[in-house]
């Protein structure tokens, strides 16, 4: 078959329904969805049940909770399609086109991966597209070392999985696997699989809608995990990146977003990893400047200028107060 699609699901039974017919109402029908219930306690995995036993297509497996890494790589080691997909299940697509048209890009260039856009779903109310900057997608070769470095300056290449439609046989055959007990997950999965990618093609559709501020989304607030996690990841993912052109404007991307948040540490743990972030400050010249706003770059110049320690403290202690 063309694709697998892989949803990991856990507790999101209000959600489930819309993300799995979103899948279903595709006029493309060469695709398996693997359910991957990691251990749910509401009614998720009755939902997961009841759509394999109406549909052929769909195969469900039932773990023990392990986190969302490991049931995203339980759900690779069961595909069978030509081409991963990575659907969360509080997420959906829009549109019922999606996969005839990624299949049309396959048969025309036959691409190690295929990029796509996606949209940030609040509510009905407020749908904000990410779309590709057109200097980003103009001029390319479609060799994928060469234009790393634009497409993460562009913003289209970035950390995250569910934009990304890849060969499945990268996948299996080199062992990439998502970091079981580790948050950003993404960070480290995207940059694993630069390195045996080729050729790529783009995919010009916000069809994937990422459900933003959801009641119990890991990704609502900031807890020390994040912040250590990221930050060990940066660390150990940069001496294979730092000899990829491109590879340390995707570090830096992700290097930027937790300055001044190391300050939330407890005393002792905020000196390692502040130590590890200032070992890491060169990262800051390769930012891909072409995606940050006015108020960025003062940020950026800030952080340069007094220095990862002084400006972080700074920036954490004025955010503090705005926030009382």
């Amino acid at each position: 078959m063309q694709f697998s699609i892989v949803i990991p699901v856990y507790n999101v039974a209000p959600y489930l329904h819309e993300c799995i017919n979103s899948v279903l109402t595709q006029n493309f029908t060469d695709y398996e969805i693997i359910l991957v219930d990691d251990g749910s306690t509401d009614n998720s995995p009755i939902i997961c049940d009841e759509y394999a036993g109406k549909y052929s297509q769909i195969k469900v497996i039932h773990k023990t909770n392990g986190g969302l890494s490991d049931a995203r790589n339980f759900g690779i080691r069961k595909a069978q399609g030509n081409y991963l997909m990575f659907l969360d299940s509080d997420d959906f697509w829009k549109g019922k086109n999606v996969l005839s048209e990624i299949h049309d890009i396959i048969r025309e260039n036959n691409p190690d991966i295929i990029i796509h856009e996606l949209s940030s779903f609040y509510d009905l109310e407020k749908i904000i597209p990410r779309k590709f900057k057109d200097e980003g997608v103009q001029k390319k070769s479609y060799d994928f070392k060469r234009d790393l470095k634009g497409l993460v300056n562009n913003d289209i290449y970035y950390a995250t999985a569910c934009n990304k439609v890849i060969k499945t046989s990268i996948v299996k055959e080199n062992n990439i696997e998502f970091p079981k007990g580790k948050l950003h997950e993404d960070v480290v999965w995207c940059a694993d699989i630069i390195h045996y990618i080729n050729n790529y093609a783009l995919y010009s559709n916000p069809f994937y809608y990422y459900r933003k501020e959801r009641e119990g989304s890991l990704t609502v607030q900031i807890r020390p995990k994040n912040i250590i996690d990221l930050i060990d990841i940066i660390s150990e993912k940069e001496p294979l990146l730092s000899k990829i052109n491109g590879g340390l404007s995707y570090l830096s991307y992700n290097y930027y977003i937790y300055l001044n948040s190391v300050n939330l540490l407890e005393e002792k743990q905020k000196e390692k990893y502040l130590k590890k972030l200032i070992e890491l400050d060169y990262l800051l010249d390769y930012y891909p400047k072409n995606i940050l706003s006015f108020k960025g770059k003062i940020r950026l110049w800030f952080y340069k200028l007094f220095g990862i320690r002084h400006a972080g403290l700074i920036e954490y202690n004025i955010r503090k107060f705005l926030n009382r």
